[in-house]
């Protein structure tokens, strides 16, 4: 068992406590589940990511957990917890100071999931610099929850892609297939994604559309401290951005932790996703790259510095990243020309 699995809990997938084996859908079938309630994959109901405002630490931590559980419409899931970049903000802490960074300077992180893990940098780096200003960022900031007549309920991710189906008592993937280890949650699953498909919904559903044959509700995938957070420093502001996008306010230091990894895109992607951090980057910025492996949850990280034509390693965490040399090919490129 990989460390990962030994933090939350097991398989993410296939194994089920045997007294919910169709659905989680409500609060208190959550709660009463303990430990048991993480890693239940489509089986837990998405829209329990809705803890209201300022909720209690018991209901953080729910947020939390679900979260864990939540698969995105490409595969990938929004994996995140406390603590996960402590080691990487302290050397980042280091080469801002080694860099010369101070007053008014900026910092982006983007692909950040729930946001968790960039209040816990924005943190650090207001405790020391008053003036800077810090924006984090990911695709995914909420989930649409499709209420049917019927009792139905799809949920989809912004772009009304569905992620998962509910009506008590089943709860079941409506993007990704169930496992064939249970038959019958994949025949169900199969039968809701076809349904999705004839319900014949209006070209602007998601932009909250309410008719009497449905109704539209936004259910927020921001970890509630970051909606905190921006809401009581305005030097943290929380968007949607995505890591291709080139920053028309120029930024001096650009974080991308687990998201410009082969195994979510090919090399001319990564190439582009490499341009356009350095873009967003003003000279001599520092741009901070890596990944966490589930095996025993080490960093691995580069701090990159921007120069003119190209990168310079400043650091490491363990190995480094795994995009760092084809980073460094931007300037034997640009050499070469």
């Amino acid at each position: 068992m990989s460390a990962f699995e030994q933090v939350w809990g097991g398989d993410r997938l296939l194994k089920y406590p045997p007294d919910v084996p169709l659905g989680i859908y409500t609060a208190e079938q959550y709660n009463k589940l303990g430990e048991r309630r993480r890693f239940l994959g489509a089986r837990v109901a998405y829209n329990l990511l809705d803890v209201g405002r300022n909720p209690g630490p018991e209901a953080v931590r729910v947020f939390e957990d679900v979260c864990i559980t939540l698969r995105t419409s490409n595969g990938t899931f929004r994996t995140s917890f406390r603590h996960r970049f402590r080691d990487v903000d302290a050397k980042a802490g280091e080469l801002i100071r080694a860099l010369g960074l101070e007053g008014a300077f900026r910092v982006e992180d983007r692909a950040v999931s729930h946001g968790l893990t960039s209040v816990e940098w924005a943190e650090r780096l207001f405790a020391e610099y008053p003036a800077v200003t810090f924006e984090a960022s990911d695709l995914l900031l909420y989930l649409l929850e499709l209420s049917l007549p019927n009792g139905e309920v799809y949920m989809t991710d912004r772009e009304g892609r569905p992620l998962q189906w509910i009506k008590p008592p089943f709860v079941v993937s409506a993007g990704h297939s169930e496992s064939w280890r249970n038959p019958l949650l994949r025949a169900v699953s199969n039968r809701a994604k076809r349904r999705f498909g004839r319900l014949g919904l209006p070209a602007n559903w998601q932009e909250g559309s309410q008719r009497g044959d449905f109704s539209v509700r936004r259910i927020s995938c921001v970890h509630p401290e970051a909606v905190q957070l921006a809401e009581t420093n305005d030097r943290f502001t929380f968007g949607m951005r995505s890591i291709f996008e080139r920053s028309r306010t120029k930024c001096q230091v650009l974080r991308t932790m687990n998201i410009l990894n082969r195994a979510y895109f090919s090399e001319a992607e990564l190439r582009d996703g490499i341009n356009a951090v350095f873009e967003s980057l003003t000279p001599g910025g520092l741009w901070v790259v890596g990944r966490t492996l589930e095996t025993d949850l080490s960093n691995h990280t580069s701090f990159l510095r921007r120069d003119e034509n190209g990168w310079t390693v400043l650091d490491r965490i363990g190995s480094g990243s795994e995009i760092e040399e084809l980073a460094l090919k931007r300037v034997s490129a640009t050499n070469a020309a």
